[in-house]
């Protein structure tokens, strides 16, 4: 069975938007995705999820996403 998401990216608080290109030679086109009034955001090419809470096993977001 899959996982729901195969990446899951913590994000801080105090950011609003974020941005995702599925990351690697592979990815796909740049996406960006606000939170507006939102914890969780999930990327609509790679299911990649990106949160506000504690959730384990998030990495911490980077400049890949």
């Amino acid at each position: 069975m899959k996982a729901k998401h195969p990446e899951i990216f913590f994000v801080p608080k105090d950011k609003h938007q974020i941005a995702c290109d599925g990351g690697g030679a592979l990815g796909h086109p740049k996406v960006y995705y606000t939170f507006e009034g939102q914890d969780e955001v999930t990327c609509g090419y790679c299911d990649r999820l990106f949160t506000k809470k504690h959730v384990a096993g998030a990495k911490p977001l980077g400049k890949t996403a």
